[in-house]
């Protein structure tokens, strides 16, 4: 059965590793395969404290097995190439399958990638010349740790499926990914403690909790066996087999109650309009309302950007830097639109019955709208002021006073408006399974719109920036209006037009294809012989695919990489030296001295903008393209 199994395996990801699938799996494998790269070489250095190599490879390993167990609950549920449901109604005990798919899992590219990091432990063993005892250890450790790795992801993969069953689950798997991403995006703030660490060596208790760890048992096996104290290897090995064991089984149990219990639904909640619904936008409002409440995985979306919002302002103060946390309403507004941006995804096949009524994109696309300014105002508004009182920095108040309503009235344009160009297909709500995490996400889409939502503020900041503080308010007032109106419009304007192409993509999972109009005559073709589509590049539904390569690539990189100069190296350290909280870190500017500190702030914020916006002014200008040549989904204009 084993085989069996990893044979399907291989025949699935042969015959679906195209286009941008295969884009995707190229980049991951690239990336993960630096990070490797980086492991070895760190382990193969020299350091002036001994114990330092193995506590810096121990918490590489702490953090590799960390992406194990809890990158699933970012990225989307783990691998379900092969999903335990399709072999439900075979013959299978639940041990024996999770035996099988467990060999299965050992197919694809994270497993190799994570070989090759681990594979610093030989050459830890090597450098520090433990002597060929303790390299055969190494080895051993390896493959030990790799089992463990996959099998622990499979069970807390399986277990948070559970978990999410519940609002209190789902709240629970929420902050443990939004800790781990914003904890992530905050690690500069851990730079000064790190550098001091490599000059003089980590702390002893430092030392012994990241050998505690399983993810450090290998590096105790081999150092003890270096050392001659082959009990001490033995059991640390003997260690990460039984563990390895312990997690098969609870992962078997944990299959069981996937595969016999009901679906995931969550408690049925009061109705949310409180009788104020009386027109067809106000409805929809409060039908989104009630979504809201009772899906589950919409749920899990708003606290994962509640908790992000909160650990990522409040890491800081860990080394007492409160720069961020005044701006955390901001944050948590910019979130609850990235994670907002696929509402037509997520109710699937739904739209259906909005395109037998006439007029009803209009009003669905303001009802929704309305709907999430509800539900992301207040908190958002709440948070801001708490911060405020908090930190007692009410000089901040023109930029917050222009920010939030800009970002609120963008977030509410451009989340509906992307949820019609770019939608990602997901499992209708009444069929999904046991596993809730198994909708991934599309980072693209995230990220996507939190550039445009970003962008979206740039008048009020730039209206504070140069004028008066009543000047901003109102500039944020009017832009965040106007953009709620305008992008709203824009989107009802789509959805009307393309809702047939927009549902079959929902309900086959594959984009409409989008060719150019024909401006020459084609070949011919034989009789009864269909035209053949050129491959999906997962492009065509930003207009993309019409963009040479070139320019292709520069969207995509200019887009990807813009918030580094404008955010990182410019609205950050402009914002500790208005405040006066100081940490330079990483911050280009502020190592620098104090004459050239604002120009090269002001350079790094126009680079960033230059990227932002050219990125998306020729990523606009070839949708609009689209749009203007009548492109339709059977080539024809």
């Amino acid at each position: 059965m084993v085989v069996l199994l990893i044979k399907m395996k291989l025949a699935v990801l042969r015959n679906s590793m195209t286009g941008q699938r295969a884009a995707q799996m190229v980049t991951g494998a690239l990336a993960g395969l630096a990070l490797a790269t980086g492991l070895i070489v760190l382990a193969g250095r020299d350091y002036p404290v001994a114990s330092l190599p193995f506590d810096l490879l121990g918490a590489g390993f702490a953090l590799w097995t960390a992406g194990w167990l809890l990158g699933p609950a970012l990225l989307g549920g783990g691998d379900e190439t092969l999903r335990p449901e399709h072999f439900s109604l075979l013959s299978f005990t639940p041990r024996h399958l999770a035996a099988g798919l467990t060999g299965a899992a050992f197919i694809g590219v994270a497993p190799v990638v994570t070989l090759v990091a681990f594979a610093a432990l030989v050459v830890l063993a090597v450098k520090a010349e433990l002597g060929m005892a303790a390299t055969a250890v190494g080895v051993l450790a390896i493959a030990l740790q790799l089992v463990l790795c996959v099998l622990a992801s499979r069970l807390v993969t399986a277990a948070l499926g559970q978990v999410m069953r519940s609002k209190t689950g789902a709240a629970l798997a929420a902050l443990i990914s939004a800790a781990i991403l914003a904890a992530l995006h905050s690690s500069w703030v851990l730079s000064p403690l790190v550098q001091a660490a490599l000059r003089t060596g980590f702390p002893g208790s430092f030392s012994t909790w990241v050998r505690a760890l399983p993810s450090g048992w290998g590096l105790v096996a081999v150092r003890a066996a270096g050392q001659g104290q082959w009990l001490t290897a033995a059991a640390a090995l003997a260690g990460l087999a039984v563990l390895s064991v312990v997690c098969l089984y609870g992962w078997a149990v944990l299959l069981k109650r996937r595969l016999t219990t009901r679906r995931a639904s969550g408690r049925p909640a009061r109705d949310a309009s409180g009788g104020w619904a009386r027109g067809p936008v106000t409805a929809v409002a409060a039908r989104e309302l009630r979504t809201w409440s009772r899906d589950l995985l919409r749920f899990h979306y708003l606290c994962f950007a509640l908790c992000y919002a909160l650990v990522f302002c409040l890491l800081p103060l860990a080394v007492g830097a409160p720069v961020f946390l005044p701006w955390s309403g901001l944050v948590f507004a910019l979130w609850t639109a990235a994670i907002s941006a696929n509402l037509y995804g997520e109710d699937g096949t739904e739209l259906w019955g909005k395109m037998m009524i006439p007029g009803a994109a209009r009003h669905d696309i303001h009802g929704r709208q309305l709907a999430w300014l509800m539900v992301t105002a207040p908190p958002t508004i709440v948070l801001t002021l708490a911060a405020l009182a908090l930190t007692g920095q009410y000089d901040l108040w023109p930029w917050l006073a222009a920010l939030v309503p800009a970002l609120l009235g963008g977030g509410a344009g451009v989340t509906v408006l992307v949820s019609v160009l770019r939608p990602v297909p997901m499992i209708d709500p009444h069929r999904r399974g046991g596993n809730l995490l198994e909708n991934g996400t599309d980072f693209t889409q995230v990220l996507l719109v939190l550039i445009l939502t970003a962008a979206a503020a740039a008048p009020a900041y730039f209206a504070v920036w140069l004028g008066p503080a009543w000047a901003g308010a109102a500039v944020g007032l009017i832009s965040g209006a106007v953009l709620a109106w305008l992008l709203g419009h824009l989107a009802a304007a789509r959805l009307r037009s393309s809702a047939p192409e927009l549902l079959l993509h929902l309900r086959t999972g594959v984009p409409p294809k989008r060719t150019r109009p024909a401006r020459r005559p084609l070949p011919a073709l034989e009789p009864g012989r269909p035209h053949l589509p050129k491959p999906d590049l997962g492009l065509e539904r930003l207009g993309l695919d019409l963009a040479p390569a070139g320019r292709r690539t520069y969207v995509i990189v200019s887009l990807t990489l813009c918030w580094v100069p404008l955010a990182a190296q410019g609205i950050v350290p402009a914002l500790m030296l208005t405040t006066g909280q100081v940490t330079r870190s990483w911050f280009l500017a502020l190592h620098l001295p104090q004459h050239l500190q604002w120009p090269t702030i002001i350079a790094m914020i126009v680079l960033g903008l230059v990227l932002l916006t050219t990125g998306l002014g020729i990523g606009l200008y070839y949708l609009a393209k689209s749009w203007r040549d009548g492109i339709e989904p059977d080539g024809g204009p």
